[in-house]
């Protein structure tokens, strides 16, 4: 059973504008970009939560993702990445990454990432010390205005 830890965890929002890379020949964003823009926003997320020794010796890789899409996104959208962790287990974290436009949702990718000793290339099991960076505390539970859903 994934360990969902002592609270609530802490919402990223993550903003993107679909430039004209992101754009198949469909004219709408290629299925592809919405895992390359899953992942930029889960280290964007790392990268804001958790201390730098962490960040410069940790690293988070995929192991299974899942993509549901809603509605097409097209050239110069704005789309916010909205990720959180949904739980994890040993060297596994589960995340959500909600891609909304004008809040409503655009896709969801649900994703299994393990984590890595970016040295040795190892899995690091995912401590409450490791952990507690996606947490949200209980004074930002109080002042965290529109940050949890």
């Amino acid at each position: 059973m994934p360990d969902h830890g002592p609270g609530r965890y802490v919402e990223y929002r993550h903003p993107i504008r679909v430039g004209p890379g992101a754009i198949d020949d469909l004219d709408h964003v290629n299925n592809a970009i919405y895992l390359m823009w899953m992942q930029e926003a889960v280290n964007a997320y790392w990268r804001k939560t958790a201390p730098p020794e962490q960040v410069e010796t940790l690293a988070w890789i995929a192991h299974r993702h899942d993509v549901v899409y809603h509605r097409p996104a097209v050239l110069h959208d704005l789309i916010v990445a909205v990720v959180r962790v949904i739980g994890h287990q040993g060297c596994r974290a589960h995340f959500e990454t909600r891609f909304e436009r004008n809040g409503e949702d655009v896709a969801i990718v649900e994703s299994t990432l393990v984590c890595i000793d970016r040295g040795s290339r190892q899995l690091v099991r995912i401590r409450p010390d490791l952990a507690q960076h996606f947490y949200l505390r209980d004074t930002e539970a109080t002042t965290a205005s529109g940050a949890m859903r």
